[in-house]
């Protein structure tokens, strides 16, 4: 029980060994028990022990020199038995839901009346009431262990390489609750979004949990929702998991979502800027390669679920090479927070130079035992001006064959000729498109991102193209197929001034 190992219902198994848990004598009397406390022995057979927890009935022995016969075969325990004077005795077996935890010895000693029958029936309701506390610790901590593993099996094995961050390392506390994570999500336009967070309680229920709110978290991302929006979705699931089940007659694994933590930051490589917003007390901060260290006001909000209310996303400008670090803030509300633990934790990011992990290592160093939350740490790129173009053009049908042209030369200067023709056809739909269903300037931009060309056609209209399925009399519609069959990855996401249509392709191998 004490290595937390399952253990069979049923009588006590003869080949195992015990261990001395606790001792204690008598106000006064300073006894040394025949083994003592941490070490291990094999319980004798024809012994009181030995039959308790064989057959797990309690035993009264009110006169051991009458009664002790079997102490002869045991020298040790005679002999502590000799010097403590005891002459009375009750054994008691630890037995939980069938299930043997262990035995429990009392002795009368000296000039004290022996045990009767009125002593074992309150040293059993005694073991009883012990044994059930220690059932119920066990089951915690076995819970507590599978969550950790299921956690550690529901996590990313390894964050996915970006090229707009570098070296990002993740890492939840191995004496959590099971409810942390951490995610780095590949967004469209070479962006990325750094999540960390912690789902409320313990256990197996929680680490579910978490795990379908990474999964919220992911779906939300990659359409391109602001992190403000995907914290407010969150938000409304987690309020309405609330209320469908209030009252009594929850099952242990029902999962819910209130009073979860979670910071969101998404990284533009090609503008440098961060947009965060936070639920519950989790934190942004950002040391830049001059060594100043920064945390940005984010926006104060609840954890979710806890109120109806709105949320804001904050945006900051990231210098080239800074390193990002989210901290969760955990689930305990104990957690300290206080002004001089954040001066320590500045002091801590500044000395440990742009190296993420040392910095990860570091910032672990400084929150307490039982307060570790989960972290993440990313150094930030900026991508070349070099490896970025773009265009505007008038909304006007000329801007179709301008499109292609400038594209062409565009490939060409980056020496990626094989992806003319198909860039160029696409390039054709979507300005095609844009120039269809808008009425303002239309904007072209082109990302060359290490092993992926990237195409974007920015428009005035907030209207999401939709793809449908054309007859073979149609003369139109079509436009969304070709550049479905044509890429690898095509989207939308909207913008404060209208949308943005991208896509991917990848390089030639």
């Amino acid at each position: 029980m004490l290595r937390g190992e399952a253990i069979p219902p049923g009588p006590f198994c003869k080949s195992a060994p015990l261990r001395r848990a606790a001792f204690q004598s008598a106000p006064g009397a300073t006894l040394r028990p025949a083994y003592a406390v941490g070490e291990m022995a094999r319980i004798p057979a024809a012994t009181p022990y030995r039959k308790s927890l064989t057959d797990l009935r309690p035993r009264l022995i009110r006169d051991l020199q009458r009664d002790g016969r079997w102490l002869a075969r045991e020298s040790a325990l005679a002999r502590a038995v000799r010097t403590a004077q005891a002459h009375s005795l009750i054994v008691i077996p630890l037995v939980a839901r069938g299930v043997v935890l262990g035995l429990v010895d009392l002795y009368r000693r000296a000039d004290s009346a022996p045990f009767d029958i009125g002593d074992l029936e309150a040293a059993i309701t005694f073991a009883d009431r012990a044994a059930q506390c220690l059932d119920i610790v066990r089951n915690r901590i076995q819970e507590r262990a599978h969550a950790r593993l299921l956690q550690r099996a529901l996590l990313p094995e390894v964050l996915p390489p970006l090229s707009a961050l570098d070296a990002a390392e993740g890492h939840v506390p191995a004496d959590g609750s099971g409810g942390e994570w951490f995610d780095v999500i590949p967004l469209s336009g070479a962006r990325a979004a750094l999540v960390v967070g912690a789902a409320e309680g313990q256990g197996v229920g929680t680490a579910l949990g978490m795990s379908q709110l990474r999964a919220m978290i992911v779906a939300l991302a990659v359409q391109d929702l602001e992190p403000d929006e995907i914290l407010a979705r969150l938000d409304e699931v987690a309020t309405r998991r609330a209320r469908e089940h209030t009252g009594a007659g929850r099952h242990p694994f029902d999962l819910k979502y209130g009073g979860s933590r979670c910071l969101c930051v998404v990284y533009d490589p090609v503008t440098g800027r961060c947009t965060s917003s936070a639920a519950g007390g989790s934190r942004l901060v950002i040391l830049s390669p001059d060594g100043i260290v920064s945390v940005p006001g984010l926006a104060c909000h609840p954890p979710l679920g806890a109120d109806d209310h709105r949320f804001e996303s904050t945006e900051v400008d990231v210098p080239p090479g800074a390193v990002l670090l989210l901290d969760s803030g955990g689930t305990d509300e104990s957690r300290p927070d206080t002004h001089a633990t954040a001066e320590r934790l500045h002091e801590v990011v500044s000395r440990s130079g742009l190296d993420a992990r040392w910095i990860l290592e570091c910032v672990r160093g400084v929150v307490g035992p039982g307060h570790e939350p989960a972290l993440l740490t990313a150094r930030t790129r900026v991508l070349d001006d070099k490896n970025v173009a773009q265009l505007a053009f008038p909304h006007d049908a000329s801007a179709v064959a301008a499109a292609r042209t400038w594209t062409s030369r565009q490939l060409a200067a980056w020496k990626l000729d094989e992806l003319a023709f198909t860039t160029t056809l696409v390039v054709s739909e979507l300005v095609t498109n844009a120039i269809r269903y808008s009425t303002g300037p239309i904007e072209l931009r082109l990302i060359n991102d290490d092993h992926t060309l990237i195409c974007e056609v920015s428009d005035t209209s907030s209207a999401t193209p939709h793809l449908r399925k054309t007859g073979p009399s149609d003369e139109g519609g079509r436009g969304l197929s070709i550049v479905t069959e044509l890429t690898r990855h095509h989207g939308t996401r909207h913008t404060a001034h209208g949308k943005t249509v991208w896509t991917e392709q990848p390089h030639s191998e």
